[in-house]
């Protein structure tokens, strides 16, 4: 009897022995999956020398860093975000990796830094590889105006859409710039057409409802407006709610 239970314990053993191991090959493993950034450096180490992957790592890095509220972390994120695409710039080109597509990145990475001449140079030289692309062309038109520069905004603006003509984000970007014009009748404008393509970005209902209440579209104003606090609740939407109805006399 003793030696019958010795061999069944054993093979018992074995089993739990090796189904530990694969629970723990698997949570090592899915620690690795857990987000984008972790997967990327594990396939960076697995394939150094492969563009694409380093590429996909910055670009996980960056778009972690954007909604990191630490500074530190946040430049943290971004350095290393730029030197993965610095990597990319060193390797022999495989083609998996477009210039047009790198120097976006790159030039992202800039503009969350701050570093916005940086940031015109990257986007710029993107362009060299594909003339009149209206997502760097847009980007262009957005640094353009966090520096001010409102005429060349629009000027990169209108070039994005007449590559794009319902492009939602050239479209809000010109509404932003005839909002800072001040001429609110063609900022409402391009608004509502960006809306029109692309109706699940919050903030564009903000931007509308800002517009149209400088047009005395007050009704018009106040839907957007619902909308936006429906979308993104906050003390602002409320606040402004509050405002257009007194304007309203409501």
């Amino acid at each position: 009897m003793q030696r019958n239970s010795r061999g069944v314990l054993l093979p018992i053993a074995l089993f739990l022995i090796i189904i530990g191991v694969l629970i723990a090959l698997a949570y090592a493993r899915n620690s690795i999956y857990h987000n984008h950034v972790t997967l990327w450096a594990d396939i960076t180490k697995r394939s150094p020398t492969k563009r694409r992957a380093h590429e996909n790592y910055g670009q996980a890095l960056s778009t972690v860093a954007a909604s990191e509220a630490r500074l530190t972390e946040r430049r943290q994120l971004l350095d290393k975000a730029l030197g993965e695409f610095q990597t990319v710039l060193a390797l022999p080109d495989d083609g998996s990796v477009p210039l047009r597509d790198l120097y976006r990145e790159i030039g992202v990475v800039y503009f969350r830094l701050e570093r916005y001449d940086d940031a015109i140079t990257a986007w710029q030289t993107g362009l060299r590889s594909a003339p009149n692309d209206p997502s760097l062309l847009n980007n262009l038109s957005v640094v353009m105006m966090q520096t001010n520069r409102y005429d060349e905004a629009a000027r990169y603006a209108k070039t994005a859409l007449a590559g794009a003509p319902s492009m939602p984000q050239a479209l809000n970007t010109m509404g932003q710039v005839y909002l800072i014009k001040k001429d609110y009748e063609k900022a409402a404008q391009y608004f509502l057409r960006a809306l029109e393509v692309e109706p699940d970005v919050p903030q564009r209902y903000w931007n509308a409802a800002l517009a149209l209440e400088q047009t005395g579209k007050y009704d018009l104003a106040l839907h957007y407006a619902n909308q936006y606090a429906a979308m993104e609740p906050s003390e602002r939407a409320y606040g402004y709610l509050e405002h257009l109805k007194q304007v309203m006399g409501r």
